[in-house]
């Protein structure tokens, strides 16, 4: 016979008992079935889970029909009305309920069964095919391994629509790829060499003044380039896509990081923000970060930083792949996808709260991966680990496990703070002694650490990794188009990963730093070109405080005849402090305020 109980009891009942077994669950209509605008399902109308349904089908009154029940028990409900087979019965809207024909099924349970036992599994085997070992033979120069990224076909794509852009506004900037080029190595070199102002790389004053950028293109040329550059035709933009001025761009240099990724089985998944503070759709505020307002992209990595797939962010879009997932298990999903696309293996993919989920964990298993990550609380389907108040006054280092049925374990374990741990790769055993000060003892204690959580800081740090190297030497160069930040952390990003493949090919690496002065001479003293002779720019201002002081003010011989900075005449001398032509006679005026 039905029971009466709401939706909600039943669903424990069906989870707590498994001597139970149904063929049907009757649900009376909600409170507010005939509202205007009901309390409806969130999701979709086939394929729901019990995590979608309002509170008020939850708390409904609802009848678990039991096999092996039949109609004559049922008659004695007396809230149970057989059903008239008349044809010429009109169906009563009556709020008394029928009990659908009978069908002996199981029902499927909706959360896992949890039980305290350590996860058993094997590592992956990672990649299927390594690169070859003589990989970088012919390639060692700094500048020959980014070229792997900037190649000619990314160059030709830069070069083709900045020309096009500037043929659209009645420009004819002539750029070629040899030009590109320097403009690019005075970009990087912003990043070490940082000035106010742009435009002093240019100034003649001995303080700023800059040979080997003055030498190598000249100031307004530098300037017009800047503000044509493209990398996408206007008139063929996706207006579905906001970041289609720079997806060309985007997507052949996602190929090329995708290409030359390193043989690793460990990959990090994280948000990556590039600094902007101008307005945009796309521009975000993320509080307690370094960098606080900006373009967010999601980023794939290696341990040591090698960047292998990014996109940039853009708000929900209903034509992203995997969104049932979730906005952050979908871009998961994507990157796993196109690395096994480039890549053929099985890999560990890492990553925080923000990602992490039991559904991700097992979708990842099924494609042969494995995880593991930081997970929020309302995430683990209900597992039964001990809260985080009641492990808090516990000793440190104590911890407390669950494990589902489908390859899935969470850890929760109590260190400066309580952290929950969800993994399909990685178990609890071997346990691990880290160093902890402890602040009641006034020194430092050994703490168990399970392998799960090793695991979890052992390779979660890759984009962190990344984004604190492009940081550091960041181009000091920004315009005020909202695309010119993305655009320039797209060559800061290639200029890194050049870096990450010297280091781990080459047998004398030298460090960030100096790889990106090689690149920078390279690009200025092989590309750049002079000033032609004749040209001259704007008379510089001099430094008036050490024009006035009366100290060390010489005059001595020059080779030519030049115009007394005083009267204007030709004279063959001049100051060797103040560096002007200047008569003997005319010094002392000169020099005096």
């Amino acid at each position: 016979m039905p029971r009466t109980l709401s939706l909600h009891e039943i669903t424990d009942l069906l989870e707590t008992d498994d001597s139970i077994e149904a063929s049907a669950i009757v649900i009376q209509p909600p409170e507010n079935a005939t509202a205007p605008v009901s309390d409806e399902d969130s999701g979709d109308e086939e394929g729901g889970t019990i995590n979608n349904l309002p509170g008020s089908l939850l708390c409904t009154t609802a009848y678990l029909i039991e096999d092996g029940s039949d109609a004559e028990s049922d008659s004695d409900d007396p809230s149970y009305t057989p059903k008239d087979d008349s044809p010429d019965e009109v169906p009563s809207t009556s709020t008394v309920q029928q009990r659908p024909p009978s069908r002996r099924r199981k029902m499927t349970k909706i959360v896992c069964k949890w039980k305290k036992a350590d996860l058993t599994v094997q590592p992956v085997a990672g990649r299927v095919t390594a690169p070859p070992n003589d990989f970088f033979t012919k390639m060692r120069t700094p500048t020959e391994i980014l070229e792997l990224f900037l190649d000619d076909e990314i160059i030709e794509l830069v070069v083709k629509y900045s020309n096009l852009y500037a043929l659209s506004k009645g420009v004819h900037l002539g750029l070629t790829s040899s030009e590109f080029k320097c403009f690019l190595g005075i970009i990087f070199l912003s990043g070490y060499v940082s000035v106010p102002r742009r435009r002093m790389f240019w100034e003649q004053r001995t303080d700023v003044h800059n040979i080997l950028v003055s030498a190598a293109m000249r100031r307004d040329r530098f300037e017009t380039i800047f503000s044509n550059l493209h990398v996408a035709d206007n008139a063929n933009l996706d207006p579905g896509d906001k970041f289609s001025k720079l997806r060309p761009l985007i997507s052949k240099l996602n190929e090329r990081c995708m290409k030359f990724v390193p043989n690793e089985t460990y990959f990090s998944f994280d948000e990556f923000m590039v600094p902007y503070f101008g307005r945009h759709g796309c521009k975000y505020f993320i509080r307690g970060k370094p960098i606080r307002f900006g373009y967010k992209f999601w980023c794939g990595a290696t341990c040591l930083g090698y960047i292998c797939w990014f996109q940039p962010y853009q708000g929900k879009n209903p034509n992203t792949k995997h969104e049932e997932y979730g906005v952050g298990a979908s871009v998961v999903l994507q990157f796993s996808e196109a690395l096994t696309e480039a890549h053929p293996g099985q890999y560990h993919f890492v990553f925080n709260n923000f990602f992490t989920s039991i559904a991700l964990l097992d979708k990842l298993s099924s494609m042969g991966h494995q995880a593991t990550g930081t997970v929020r609380k309302d995430r683990i389907d209900k597992a039964p680990l001990e809260s985080d108040v009641a492990l808090m006054k516990k000793e440190r280092g104590t911890f407390d496990y669950r494990i589902d049925g489908k390859g899935n374990i969470v850890c929760r374990w109590n260190d400066n703070s309580v952290v929950t741990v969800a993994s399909s790769g990685a178990g609890i055993h071997p346990l691990y002694l880290v160093s902890r000060y402890s602040q009641k003892l006034k020194k430092k204690i050994q703490v168990q650490q399970p392998n799960m959580i090793k695991v979890y800081n052992q390779f979660m740090g890759g984009v962190d990794r990344a984004d604190e190297n492009i940081d550091k030497y960041r181009a000091s160069i920004r315009g005020k188009k909202w695309y010119s930040s993305p655009l320039l952390f797209c060559f800061e990003l290639v200029l890194q990963n050049a870096w990450q493949l010297h280091r781990t090919y080459d047998e004398k690496p030298v460090d960030f730093l100096e790889f990106r002065r090689r690149v920078v001479c390279h690009y200025l003293e092989t590309h750049g070109h002079p000033p032609e002779p004749g040209q001259k720019g704007r008379p510089q201002k001099r430094n008036t405080d050490s024009r006035y002081d009366g100290i060390n003010h010489v005059i001595v011989k020059q080779g030519k005849q030049t115009r007394c900075a005083e009267c204007h005449k030709n004279t063959t001398f001049r100051c060797e402090k103040c560096d002007v032509a200047l008569h003997v006679k005319c010094s002392v005026e000169y020099h005096t305020e």
